[in-house]
């Protein structure tokens, strides 16, 4: 774990205009830099970065965050991957908090993972490229698959070869242990301990963390026999989960997120193949059924996914299941089916990559109709059959997160079925409501599910419009001048006037409680409340505070609040002679105004209060109190109302 005051310090050094400008072009306009924003398309620069606060914010699409925020975003990294690349950038030496025994053991173990996987990497292609083995068997394999040099370079493809312990030798001579070397995967130990090389004989496909580091390996024979499995593959470990890691993500990120699209195939010749021919966002799940952190990695980069299949129709059936996976995770999932004889390697090599992408988006079927249409052609006219495929798909169908798109889909479906639509309705909210009841263990209805008839009406509630612009305007005036000093003229018991010096926060905080006005807005009064509770122990709260909380929502609110989308020119002052005023400049009548304008709204509320009461049944002296009451109140209104400039009505 990196230190808090690690953390601080990369914090404190970076400069968000510097960061920022790795990736985007920024232009200096002001005390800002603007920019096009590199989280959606735009013509026109609507991405700010303040340096003076720290921060970004785009108004076109509302993205905005720091430095590491930022990281995070683009460059689809953790937390700690983001600080980490921050301290590599600023040359700063991360301090890293005492670790239990066991953390420290497993920490160790998996250091040691990775500089075995990053060496066998290194050792392997050796072999491929200057070995005559290497040459002779494993260079003549990728390029008989119609890989170019450039392609396996890329993916640092290797070779082991078949003299039973060559790796193992040349790993221990480098001074590995054998231990770590058999739990990466690349050797095996007999009775006597000696070592052999599990991969040996093989081509190798390096798997690649997200950072693009080797995690693990797919070794493939290339002999004939057909005894021997096809592939091996790395062991599960510290470094590498499988269920967790998708092969190729590492090269092709970037092309998914780009796209908003990721394409997922099955093996590794298949993703090679592909990003050869010029489609990268391509990634494949090795062979295994997709698992929900896949689904998830994946969703990190897309929210759709187009799943490539080969022509084998059985094969494509028994994997429907694991699709529901991803359809419960909210992507949006479509299928391709390749013609009989063609998978994605084959068909990838003999295409271009316009004509990929043509064949891919014209043969694309949403996965739903798909399935729809797969199992009606397979049950045919056998009514038992067609109950079964009617059950099999509402299963899936009540996975959709979303309740208009799943209506869209019971009403297509139904169709393609031929069975009435609300027979189709009928089935899945019984499946919605095991699902839930399965989950909470309650009797009610499931939410979610399609009304069987029109609902009636609901009533008319009187719109009370609340305080929320006020309560945002106070705080961001709170955070962003709490620390400024003002005169606020006094009147003393006597009844002359005086100055007396209060910081902005002093004069909110005396104002609100004199008339015991709380925010009710939760978020504002957690920031709110945070500030009351620092500044009475003596802490100077500056917006940094807000910007760098730990609690994501705080600092959200917070760059928004402080970002304004527009600045005044100091041509104004300098050029033209023109002063404007500034709100820096007229505190005291800004946070006033704003405070006058939120009682005035409470008073509002209140009238409308006082006013329904007298429809009440009353004695007479309720009556007469509720009267004077109501009678102050307007008079209070019409005080205000002076002061802030809003119309009475009635």
């Amino acid at each position: 774990m990196i230190t808090p005051n690690s953390i601080q310090q990369v914090k404190d050094a970076a400069r968000i205009e510097e960061v920022v400008g790795e990736f985007v072009q920024l232009k200096r306009k002001g005390p800002r830099y603007l920019g096009l924003c590199p989280f959606h398309n735009e013509k026109t620069p609507s991405f700010n970065v303040s340096p003076q606060l720290g921060i970004y914010k785009c108004f076109g699409c509302g993205e905005k965050g720091d430095a590491i925020g930022f990281l995070q975003k683009h460059e689809h990294l953790t937390f700690v991957e983001s600080v980490r690349w921050l301290a590599k950038h600023y040359r700063i030496e991360l301090e890293e908090e005492q670790q239990s025994v066991e953390q420290q053991l497993e920490q160790s173990e998996r250091e040691s993972l990775a500089v075995v996987q990053q060496w066998a990497l290194e050792w392997s292609v050796g072999q491929l490229w200057n070995s005559d083995e290497g040459q002779r068997i494993g260079l003549s394999y990728f390029h008989e698959r119609g890989f170019r040099e450039e392609t396996i370079r890329e993916f640092q493809l290797g070779y082991v070869p078949e003299k039973g312990n060559a790796f193992a030798m040349a790993a221990i001579a480098h001074g590995f242990n054998p231990e770590v070397l058999e739990k990466a995967g690349w050797i095996k130990r007999r009775e006597d301990g000696t070592p052999w090389d599990f991969f040996q004989g093989r081509v190798t496909f390096p798997v690649h963390g997200l950072t693009g580091q080797p995690i693990a390996f797919g070794a493939r024979t290339l002999k004939s026999d057909k005894k021997l499995p096809k592939y091996f593959n790395s062991p599960e470990s510290l470094l590498y989960v499988k269920s967790r890691s998708l092969y190729g993500i590492a090269f092709a990120k970037k092309a998914i997120v780009e796209q908003q699209q990721c394409l997922l195939v099955e093996g590794y010749t298949d993703v090679i193949s592909l990003h050869q021919a010029g489609v990268h966002n391509v990634v494949a799940s090795s062979g295994t059924s997709l698992t929900v952190d896949q689904v998830r990695l994946i969703k990190r980069y897309a929210p759709a996914v187009t799943i490539l299949y080969d022509g084998d129709a059985a094969g494509i059936k028994a994997s429907l299941r694991g699709i529901d996976l991803v359809i419960a995770e909210g992507l949006a999932v479509k299928i391709v089916a390749f013609p009989d004889g063609d998978d994605p390697d084959s068909f990838a090599r003999k295409h271009s990559s316009s004509e990929i992408a043509a064949f891919i988006t014209g043969a694309a079927k949403d996965f739903l109709v798909f399935k729809a249409d797969l199992l009606v052609k397979d049950a045919g006219t056998d009514p038992v059959k067609k109950a079964a495929a009617i059950h099999e798909l509402v299963e899936s169908i009540a996975l959709v997160p979303d309740h208009v798109l799943r209506s869209l889909y019971v009403k297509q479906c139904a169709g393609l079925l031929d069975i009435a639509e609300q027979a189709l309705v009928s089935e899945m909210n019984k499946v919605l409501r095991r699902a839930y009841r399965k989950r909470l263990g309650d009797e009610a209805p499931a939410p979610g599910e399609l009304p069987p008839a029109p609902q009636d009406p609901p009533q008319q509630i009187e719109e009370d419009t609340g305080f929320t612009p006020q309560e945002r305007e106070l705080l961001r005036m709170l955070i962003t001048y709490g620390h400024e000093r003002i005169m606020v003229p006094m009147q003393d018991d006597d009844g002359s006037a005086s100055e007396e010096e209060l910081s902005v926060a002093e004069l909110m905080f005396q104002s609100l409680a004199y008339d015991d006005i709380n925010f009710e807005d939760p978020l504002f009064k957690a920031i709110y409340r945070d500030y009351s509770f620092a500044h009475k122990t003596g802490t100077d709260v500056r917006p940094a505070r807000y910007i760098d909380n730990e609690l994501e929502e705080w600092r959200k609110l917070s760059i928004d609040l402080l970002t304004d989308r527009y600045l005044l020119s100091p041509n104004w002052k300098e050029k033209h002679k023109i002063h404007v005023v500034q709100e820096s400049d007229q505190l005291l009548d800004a946070v006033e105004y704003t405070m006058n304008v939120l009682k005035e709204r409470h008073v509002d509320r209140m009238l409308r209060e006082t006013q329904e009461k007298l429809k009440t049944d009353m004695d007479d002296a309720e009556l007469e109190a509720t009267m004077h009451e109501l009678i102050r109140l307007q008079e209070t209104k019409v005080a205000f109302a002076k002061v802030t400039g809003r119309q009475v009505v009635g």
